[in-house]
This record gives structure tokens, sequence and C-alpha cells, in this order.
């Protein structure tokens, strides 16, 4: 449902400073996420319209998480405008200086000038605090669950950990591993929290989920945000894989 509440003037005008605002450089990762949050909020529906993304979509899921939280937060959409209002002011937003000109916000926007919910969150140092809501990081965005192979976009050789070949499909050195492991735990996390079988099920990986189901794995074990391969399979839209889990 889209929000029916109009924000105020001096909203779009702080809205508009924040788009290009230096001072945006030096906050927290979770300041300019609950910025974006409390913006979708205001401008486009109380609380996020889509499933919330994948584990591996790492940003995009810190960005749902932070909408949701700002409508968790804020019942009051009036409310939730003074909290945006008060972190641009932090951030040398002067709404006095800003009144002086009412129709700046629209002039922007036919100018095409960006507004806080494209301010680019998607590289974010990874050295601040942590994202709100159940955003899972290691000190703020730009991380990944430890067994992607790619950092900044280069590939990286081949990650042959038991967590690591669930992550990418291996199938055939997944068998070699546990032909030639036979004490490894199935159900341990990899430092982020997520078992083999959760990292199969979300990349969809079918008879990498068979096989470690068939060696034991363990289908009730938890991700950090409290979810069962089954329903993390169902999040992710991985029906078949759901279908296999529910049996």
């Amino acid at each position: 449902m889209l929000t029916e509440y109009q924000p105020s003037s001096a909203f779009h005008n702080a809205a508009s400073h924040l788009s290009s605002a230096s001072s945006l450089n030096k906050v927290s990762t979770s300041v300019k996420l609950e910025l974006y949050g409390l913006f979708k909020y205001l401008t486009v529906a109380k609380s996020p319209n889509t499933s919330r993304p994948s584990l591996f979509d790492m940003t995009g899921r810190a960005k749902w998480d932070a909408w949701a939280a700002a409508s968790k937060k804020h019942e009051n959409p009036a409310n939730a405008e003074l909290r945006y209002l008060e972190i641009a002011t932090n951030l040398g937003w002067n709404e006095s200086e800003s009144s002086k000109d009412e129709e700046a916000p629209q002039q922007a926007i036919k100018a095409g000038k960006k507004d806080v919910d494209e301010i680019d969150l998607d590289n974010l140092s990874d050295d601040e605090d942590e994202t709100p809501g159940n955003a899972s990081a290691s000190g703020g965005l730009g991380v990944v669950v430890s067994t992607l192979n790619q950092v900044d976009g280069v590939e990286q050789p081949m990650d042959h950990s038991l967590h690591g070949l669930a992550v990418s499909g291996e199938l055939t050195g997944l068998k070699l591993l546990l032909d030639s492991s036979k004490n490894l735990d199935l159900n341990a996390p990899d430092e982020y929290g997520y078992a083999p079988l959760h990292l199969a099920c979300d990349r969809g990986h079918v008879e990498v989920v068979k096989l470690l189901l068939a060696q034991g794995a363990n289908k009730e074990v938890k991700d950090p945000d409290g979810l069962t391969p089954l329903e993390l399979s169902q999040e992710a839209g991985r029906m078949d894989i759901a279908e296999i889990l529910a049996i």
C-alpha cells in the first residue's frame, strides 16, 4: 500500500540537501541506512512492498531491513519525518535557509537531482556500526557470506571447504570431501552463521541439498535470522527445494 502521508516542503528540502551533502561521507552505515528507511517509509510505503532479498544480496537485505525498522519504530509518519529532519540538521541542513525557496524541491526533482534513497548504499565502508534491524553485517555493509568467490568483482580461487562447495554447487567436489572426511559437522555455521544447507538452499543447488540431507544434515538448523533451510528456501523463491525439505 502506497503511503498517503504527504511530507512537508522542509522534508523535501532536507532530502535535496542530503542528496549531495559531503557530510554523509563521514557518518556511519547505520545512519545512512536509517535515512534510507525513513525516506522510503515517507515517500513510498510504510513498509517494504517486496519480499526480503536473499542473504547473498547483503546490501539489498540491509536496505529492506532499514525500511522495515523505520515502520516498526515510527507508527506515526509525522514522527518519522521529525527524525529524518533531526538527522538532516545534524548533517548540516539548515531549515531556515531552505525555507526561503519553497519551490526548490520540485525544481530539483525536475532537474533530475537524486534524493537520498538513491544515495549509493552499495559501496559503504565496512568499518562502521552494525546495520539496523535484522541486517546481517560485520561492522557494516560491503560484506558477503564468507564462501562467495568474488572480492570487489574479481573472481577468486574456488573455496574447497564444506561451505564453499555448498555455495558454489560443486557436487563432485562435495562428494569427494564427504568421502574423505568422515567427521565433518554438516550443521556447523560459517563465520556469518550459515550452515552448508542454508547456503545450498539459497543458491538453488538442488542436488547439493539432496546430498547434504542424505548425509544427515539437520533440516531444522537455524540461520542468524532464525530461519530453517525450508523457510529460507521459501523466502528465496526456491520452491523446488522447499518441496524436498517439506517431506
